[in-house]
């Protein structure tokens, strides 16, 4: 039979064949990884290529479902939006670095399913995954913005097109992932990027003095108010107003914005002239503001007037494959800002801010590149040197097995019972991914078996 290079290979016709027996006579001897699952997720076929690579077998897993086997999220993806996808993924089982591509298999109009190719690369990075979604090109202003996960970069192309309107528009996301950077972009690519952008904090400002920042006052509006002020709305005319952090506005102030936002008139405090005012309003928050109008902590009518275009910012734990880039990122940003020489992050490190869950998203990994590019004294940062929250999390994960458990791979070890053996992979699946359902998928059994195994080893607590 020949050989077959399918990085080559013409694989249009496949929809034409029978699960099993002729993609054999295709993919048998291929040098790659194939990998075919059908609509459904079912897996259809593996090729001896792949089972090596992953260190999986066809016989066990053929006929189960995609999360059975050491899965990736590039074919995840692929299979979930139908589309063409390729990149590099790994998991925390094969220490390589793999480069992946998905392909939709179609049948006329009718979708089948995905085949993925797999091949091992030169490179050894630990826990990647780097979609490369049909190029999205943005424009300059948003190149600043490091990253390419594809949610990113669908929110990046929505802002994008919503910078050419005055549409109002809406960026939620948890504190830290960038909204003002994502604001700041939409107005330097708006036609009035030579009109000022004005940033007004909600949060950060007493509600007693905010009518005065964002509408001004007249001299002796009140005490103190010796002079008048022109407010921010004032100051952002015909151009653009930042008010982040908008969930925490004052309820009474939401009714003085929503009469701008409606009729782009206000007034001074202290003040009889009706000011007109033609800009841009872009509002941001953390919080839940649909959960806040249910509970009458938002206006439901402000709430509608501000979401014209929503802008869902993804964190930073979603984004796995753009954290080393971000943490390269900042070792050059840093080392310019301070001048001290660059620093390497070791394979550990990186292993550990790609387990971690930053919940201080980008804002977080910028403060602690900071403080260990100033603080590390070697010309590497390695595990010792990162917060224990953050080693442990890697210690726990990667791991595995500890040196003085029954796996003993050591030619002078001991074999254990099978149970034994069953007991430690059972315990050891259970406190890393912490449920039966988790569980269940890693090691290619039933939930229902692994809490059977639970009890009948007295695992529970």
């Amino acid at each position: 039979m020949k050989k077959v290079n399918v990085t080559h290979l013409n694989y249009s016709n496949i929809t034409e064949l029978k699960p099993t027996l002729q993609y054999e006579e295709l993919f048998h001897h291929a040098l790659e990884g194939i990998l075919i699952v059908n609509e459904g997720g079912k897996i259809e076929y593996m090729n001896p290529a792949y089972e090596k690579l992953f260190g999986v077998s066809r016989h066990t897993f053929t006929g189960k479902g995609i999360h059975q086997v050491p899965n990736d999220d590039l074919l995840l993806a692929s299979l979930k939006t139908m589309k063409k996808l390729q990149g590099f993924i790994n998991t925390p089982f094969i220490n390589r670095s793999i480069s992946a591509s998905a392909s939709p298999i179609w049948k006329g109009d009718e979708y089948k399913g995905v085949m993925a190719i797999y091949r091992e690369e030169a490179s050894t990075k630990n826990f990647t995954f780097k979609p490369q979604e049909e190029f999205v090109e943005l424009k300059k202003a948003f190149n600043n913005i490091i990253g390419n996960n594809p949610k990113l970069k669908k929110e990046l192309k929505i802002a994008e097109r919503a910078s050419n309107t005055r549409s109002t528009i809406l960026i939620n996301g948890e504190s830290g992932t960038g909204k003002e950077l994502v604001a700041s972009a939409i107005h330097e690519s708006s036609p009035y990027s030579g009109k000022p952008f004005v940033k007004v904090n909600c949060g950060a400002i007493p509600a007693n003095l905010l009518e005065s920042e964002l509408f001004g006052h007249e001299q002796g509006a009140f005490t103190g108010a010796i002079k008048r002020r022109i407010g921010k709305f004032e100051q952002a005319n015909e151009g653009t107003i930042f008010l982040d952090e908008i969930g925490d506005m004052p309820l009474e102030m939401q009714v003085k914005l929503l009469r701008v936002i409606q009729d782009k008139k206000f007034e001074r405090v202290g003040g009889s002239e009706t000011l007109q005012c033609n800009l841009r309003i872009i509002a941001a928050t953390h919080r839940d503001l649909k959960g806040l109008v249910e509970t009458g902590k938002f206006r439901e009518d402000l709430y509608y007037r501000l979401n014209v275009i929503p802008i869902q910012l993804p964190p930073l734990r979603e984004r796995k494959e753009d954290i080393l880039e971000l943490s390269d990122y900042f070792v050059v940003k840093i080392s310019k800002r301070f001048n001290v020489r660059g620093k390497k992050i070791s394979q550990g490190v990186k292993d550990a801010f790609l387990l971690y869950d930053w919940s201080g998203n980008i804002r977080e990994m910028e403060n602690l590149m900071e403080r260990l590019m100033v603080l590390v004294e070697g010309d590497e940062i390695t595990l010792e040197d990162i917060p224990d929250y953050i080693s442990h999390v890697y210690n726990r994960n990667v791991d595995g097995v500890a040196e003085n458990g029954l796996i003993n791979l050591k030619p002078e070890g001991e074999m254990a019972l099978m149970e034994e053996y069953e007991r430690e992979m059972i315990a050891l699946a259970l406190k890393r991914y912490g449920s039966f359902n988790a569980a269940g998928k890693v090691l290619g059994i039933s939930h229902k078996t692994v809490a059977f195994k639970a009890r009948k080893y007295q695992l529970l607590d």
